[in-house]
């Protein structure tokens, strides 16, 4: 069965409590005059009496009906409104056994009234009594003149009433009945204007404390409350989720097991918060103490963010420098070497030279290339250029490069294959892109043991270029990724640790990322270009080796 909307509402407990007080009244008014009647000698077998205990029954019987009709969510004032005609009914029929226009129970109209005020409002208790009223005089002109006979067990004298004695008891409880109906109104009218400002100002309470919470759950900082034992009473779910935890698990938890231990007097501050995996972040925090409760508000940010973005600002300063430090010397270094390669070429044509000093003059020039090569990627690195990206086959230059490497005895023997989708069309710079490329392969095969394989494979990954450089060597430990692109950073004895420093300028000038991977054996370098235009893939993938 379908619930009333209204079955939650203050009318349902107040006819739940019109209802018991029903009860009340058929157990202790209509039970005494039973046992009042049995006392005169009576006996229960009369027509009184047993009309009487039909009424209880009659009585008890509605008010379980109703009381169930409540229960079950039918609709409230239709209910009301039955047992205002039953109540009426009753009350009507007691008058009738005990005297009519004389009976003493005509009070009984009042309560009527009342009820009808509670339950169904000011305007409907007036009517009620209008009914009530006109219910009373026909009862009592009805008997008077004997159109209505008497109860047969009862005296006629108590019906028999005179013209005087009859308008008093019609005008006596006419104006009672009236002024009941006045006053139940009044205070139906003033508990309905209470229970609207009490509504309305729950339903406020209602809606700041949905707003309260609304704010506390959207709130992207945590935020926590801690009693005087430093428990946590409660937390937001941004909070709850830096650490790593439900916001429900951690209330009633130590506030120590999740936060260093801090001083009380300290209001703001920097800690440091463990999460639930045992991992550690910086965490900043303003502490408040509730003017209200024995306790503390706590506000609190992880740092992680912007302690990442200072080390990236005091790196990116530091690089500066270097890149200025390296200009300069790199301006200074090229002219000296102009000179003495000029002079060592001038000194190898001279005829009286042997072949020893001939050879060892072609080693200083081949020094000096070296160090006009060091130089250039100097000036590359401290003087980025900005990149032009054209339309171009990166298949293609990993190719060439590759082929370009096999020839370079000074390489070794590690093998190259060039693996992945072709072509692979994409919008780059194509002569940063060979220097990329180059510098990776470079570093990779360096890397390698003799007759080892460094693998070049590109792919494309919603709608970007991934291009990928393994080795086999002994990988690289994780306390080293974090300055590998630093300029001069090296851990091998030749080089000094610009290569990589260059590759990261160009990946982060093409809007990219690089990741260093590691593998077991060897490291992968894998850079991904995002908004780079890249080809269905022609052909199935070639390699080529060495």
């Amino acid at each position: 069965m379908r619930r009333d909307a209204t079955s939650t509402s203050p009318l349902r407990r107040r006819l739940l409590w019109v209802v018991l007080g029903r009860l009340i009244v058929a157990t202790f008014l209509l039970g005494g005059m039973l046992i009042l009647n049995a006392a005169q000698g009576s006996g229960m077998t009369g027509f009184t009496p047993s009309t009487l205990v039909g009424l209880v029954v009659a009585t008890y019987a509605a008010a379980g009906s109703f009381a169930f009709a409540i229960q079950a969510g039918s609709s409230l004032r239709r209910i009301a409104w039955a047992q205002i005609i039953f109540d009426l009914a009753a009350a009507t029929l007691l008058v009738y056994l005990t005297g009519a226009a004389g009976s003493p129970f005509t009070l009984l109209y009042g309560i009527v009234v009342l009820a009808a005020a509670i339950t169904l409002g000011p305007g409907m208790a007036r009517s009620v009594a209008g009914v009530a009223l006109l219910a009373y005089v026909m009862v009592a002109f009805a008997v008077s003149a004997e159109m209505v006979p008497f109860p047969p067990d009862q005296s006629p004298t108590l019906y028999r009433l005179g013209p005087s004695e009859l308008g008093y008891g019609l005008l006596s409880n006419g104006v009672a009945l009236v002024l009941v109906a006045l006053l139940a109104s009044n205070l139906a009218d003033r508990l309905l204007r209470a229970g609207g400002r009490l509504a309305e100002a729950e339903a406020s309470a209602a809606a700041l404390a949905s707003l309260n919470d609304d704010i506390v759950r959207s709130m992207t900082t945590g935020l926590l409350t801690i009693d005087a034992e430093l428990r946590i009473q409660s937390i937001n779910p941004a909070g709850a989720e830096m650490f790593g935890v439900d916001a429900d698990s951690m209330v009633g938890r130590d506030l120590q097991t999740f936060l260093a231990p801090t001083e009380a007097s300290v209001e703001r501050g920097e800690t440091t918060a463990t999460r639930a995996d045992g991992s550690t972040f910086p965490l900043g925090f303003s502490r408040t103490r509730l003017r209200d409760q024995d306790g503390s508000l706590i506000v609190f940010q992880d740092l992680s963010e912007i302690r990442e973005l200072e080390a990236q600002a005091a790196h990116a300063e530091r690089l500066a420098a270097l890149g200025r430090l390296a200009s300069s010397l790199a301006h200074e270094i090229r002219n000296p070497l102009g000179s003495i390669s000029g002079s060592v070429q001038m000194v190898r044509k001279a005829a009286e030279l042997d072949e020893e000093d001939r050879e060892l003059l072609g080693i200083v020039l081949k020094e000096v290339e070296r160090l006009n090569a060091l130089v250039t990627s100097m000036l590359d690195v401290s003087r980025p250029s900005m990149p032009h990206p054209v339309e171009v086959d990166a298949a293609q230059i990993a190719d060439e490069l590759a082929a370009v490497a096999r020839q370079d005895t000074t390489l070794g023997t590690v093998a190259i294959e060039v693996g992945g989708e072709r072509p692979a069309i994409a919008q780059v710079d194509p002569d940063q892109l060979r220097q990329l490329l180059w510098n990776l392969m470079k570093n990779a095969i360096q890397a390698s043991p003799p007759d080892a394989t460094v693998t070049l494979s590109l792919a494309r990954d919603d709608d970007a270029l991934v291009l990928s450089v393994r080795d086999h060597g002994p990988g690289i430990p994780l306390e080293e990724r974090r300055n590998l692109f630093d300029m001069f950073y090296s851990k091998r004895n030749h080089g000094i640790g610009l290569g990589l420093a260059l590759v990261k300028q160009i990946v982060d000038a093409h809007d990219g990322t690089i990741e260093v991977l590691g593998h077991d054996p060897g490291t992968e370098m894998r850079v991904r270009i995002p908004s780079a235009r890249v080809s269905q893939p022609a052909s199935s993938a070639k390699r080529s080796s060495a």
